[in-house]
């Protein structure tokens, strides 16, 4: 496997770095590149970056599209599967982190939002998204979604960061929250008051999109956490696929493009999860594979590898687990009120013989706080804030941000094989 040169990015936040990413065996796996910060992926997808549906080329239905999205074909103009953003190296900026700004990662015009049935995704890949690009659903292999965790009291913060992750162009097709909603337990006042914040203080819409598992100070009332929400509805709303419920509205999974979620009820320590939970999720992700899907992303409350005030549970089970999986491309976790990156390999579990990436977003107000020094690879505890994760294709670019910030703090680039 051929390394992926990174590209650093202009205000030098980070400095670039790449990695053969995979099995835990050296150059038998993916590949990894990332950026610092920059004016390219400041504004990540300021210009779509992708193909509204089958609106790309899709022959036959949108014809050939004009205008500047008529000059992506053969890269990033032909959108894959049924809908979904523009697979391809004019779908996602190679380097950079963002989707790409000139013409051929823009099919805005009639090419973007083709007229007639090219316009919107047919069939599974739905409809173009408000933004002028961001369409999903169960044909995408090119889609857009958040992570973040860890509110607590810190709601005004997570307030600005529903706002700011409202206004990203293209804006997520939903979101995962990974945890500690509210400080003192499951209670309709606190709920009602994190899901103002979530809705951005104006009923946003980002509660609707969102799938979300307990944290520790989630863990009352679980019968009362699990009736707050629905994800039926919030699967139908954004468009996921073969959701089943192993626990309702607790633990769970879903399909959305080429991509699979598994979200386990865990209210503290990965160490609480259970023989049971793992064997559903050990199922679960061979279906998810037989099913031919690319990704798997799996999250519940504490880390798998904790880098920070939750250090230092571990959990080979689990790296057992996901060890038969190849599909498993990140977790993606809170607990810790941190935002960090680490990457799943040898050196932090011995039994791994399948590497993967580990995002710790549990600064959605409730932060910050920093790392303990070589726990992370990185680690960005200034502040508080989330991750947007791209998808395409095979590749998965998480872009890192501050609350009020539109400049990212890093991109990662993860390709596989």
């Amino acid at each position: 496997m051929k390394r992926i040169s990174p590209a650093a990015m202009g205000i030098g936040l980070a400095t670039a770095f790449a990695l053969v990413l995979g099995g835990c065996s050296s150059g038998n796996g993916r590949t990894s590149t990332t950026s610092g910060s920059g004016s390219a992926g400041g504004t990540v997808g300021s210009s779509g970056g992708t193909a509204g549906g089958t609106g790309g080329t899709t022959s036959g239905t949108g014809g050939t599209t004009a205008s500047t999205g008529g000059t992506t074909s053969g890269t990033g103009g032909t959108s894959s599967g049924t809908g979904g953003r523009t697979n391809g190296t004019g779908g996602t900026n190679s380097g950079t982190g963002g989707r790409t700004s000139g013409t051929g990662g823009t099919t805005a015009g009639s090419g973007g939002t083709a007229s007639g049935s090219g316009g919107a995704a047919g069939g599974s890949g739905g409809a173009a998204g408000s933004s002028g690009g961001a369409a999903g659903g169960a044909g995408s292999s090119s889609f857009r979604f958040l992570v973040w965790a860890d509110t607590k009291t810190g709601t005004a913060d997570f307030t600005t960061e529903s706002n700011q992750a409202k206004a990203l162009n293209p804006p997520p097709n939903f979101t995962i929250y990974s945890g500690d909603l509210v400080e003192s337990g499951f209670a309709a006042g606190p709920m009602a008051t994190w899901k103002t914040a979530i809705n951005g203080g104006t009923n946003n819409g980002m509660f609707d999109i969102s799938f979300v598992v307990r944290g520790n100070h989630d863990s009352t009332d679980p019968a009362g956490f699990a009736a707050f929400f629905n994800y039926d509805t919030v699967a139908a709303t954004v468009g996921a696929t073969n959701l089943t419920q192993q626990q309702k509205n607790l633990t769970y999974s879903y399909d959305y493009g080429n991509s699979h979620f598994v979200a386990v009820d865990v209210p503290d320590d990965a160490t609480l999860i259970t023989a049971t939970q793992i064997a559903w999720a050990d199922s679960d992700l061979a279906a998810a594979e037989a099913r031919g899907l690319t990704h798997a992303f799996l999250n519940w409350h504490g880390p798998i590898y904790p880098v920070a005030e939750h250090c230092c549970p571990s959990v080979p089970a689990v790296i057992d687990m996901l060890n038969k999986h190849p599909i498993v491309t990140a977790t993606l976790h809170g607990h810790e009120h941190t935002n960090a990156h680490v990457r799943i390999n040898k050196a932090r579990y011995p039994n791994c013989t399948h590497e993967f990436d580990e995002f710790i977003e549990g600064a959605a107000g409730a932060g910050p706080q920093t790392c303990q020094a070589g726990r992370a690879d990185d680690c960005f505890g200034e502040k508080n804030g989330f991750a947007v994760m791209d998808v395409s294709g095979k590749t998965l670019t998480a872009t890192i941000y501050y609350v009020g910030s539109t400049t990212p703090l890093k991109t990662f680039t993860i390709t596989k094989p």
